[in-house]
């Protein structure tokens, strides 16, 4: 019989086979232009199995970037957020994310492309894959992958942009230029924390008659109290 090692690389060989096979390398929609040879790799510990191989990796983002549906493609972590920081968007009335995070943009270039430029620190459980998105511009993206239900998904999207750092009424501070980050994870945690802290400040802020309280006059000045407390801060 043939030995579990032996069958082991020849299912590695076969994954490199059909890696090159088929990774494209034209820029139309929904097709990588990523060529296999030209991708840059680095492991922190060596791929145990065929599905944590860079081959394997690269054919799973292929798929992702043909679908683009956060349900089959993202974690259960990211979609945990993600449906939250929706539900309350949607009770709050304001936006969480207000792009298309697998485009990279708004707006959406009928010829848009991406292409696969590294692989970097594959784990057991966790990889980064290093993206350019061709969306009416380059965009450099950064996907956090992380290994569950048997196989690869994307745990967290960074965007790398030039532009300005912003103060709290939205306006461009002098001379903070320069390439920033953003974390979409972060971004949401920001976001859910931010609506939860307001919903709290409103509730504190509620008029309510304490109980045995039976002289009106004095329960609206403790209300007036609790109201100029919690708007103050």
């Amino acid at each position: 019989m043939m030995s579990k090692r032996i069958q082991s690389l020849l299912s590695i060989a076969a994954m490199t086979m059909l890696t090159f096979s088929m990774t494209a390398c034209g820029n139309k929609t929904s097709e990588s232009s990523a060529n296999g040879d030209s991708i840059t790799v680095s492991t922190t510990q060596a791929p145990s199995d065929p599905q944590h191989s860079p081959e394997f990796i690269t054919l799973r983002i292929d798929t992702i970037y043909k679908l683009r549906n956060n349900d089959s493609c993202c974690s259960q972590r990211y979609m945990v957020l993600y449906n939250k920081a929706r539900q309350l968007s949607e009770e709050d009335g304001t936006l969480f994310i207000d792009y298309d995070h697998w485009i990279a943009g708004q707006d959406i270039d009928e010829e848009w492309s991406y292409e696969l430029m590294s692989i970097n620190n594959i784990t057991d459980s966790t990889a980064q894959a290093t993206m350019n998105i061709q969306n009416f511009s380059d965009q450099k993206v950064v996907l956090d992958l992380v290994f569950e239900r048997g196989s690869w998904y994307v745990d967290n999207f960074h965007f790398f942009f030039e532009g300005f750092d912003y103060d709290s009424d939205g306006n461009s501070i002098p001379g903070s230029e320069g390439l920033k980050e953003t974390d979409e994870v972060k971004e949401m945690q920001n976001y859910i924390q931010q609506v939860s802290d307001r919903e709290g400040q409103e509730a504190d802020a509620t008029i309510d008659i304490p109980r045995g309280m039976k002289n009106v006059d004095a329960a609206i000045k403790a209300a007036r109290k609790r109201i100029d407390a919690a708007t103050s801060n």
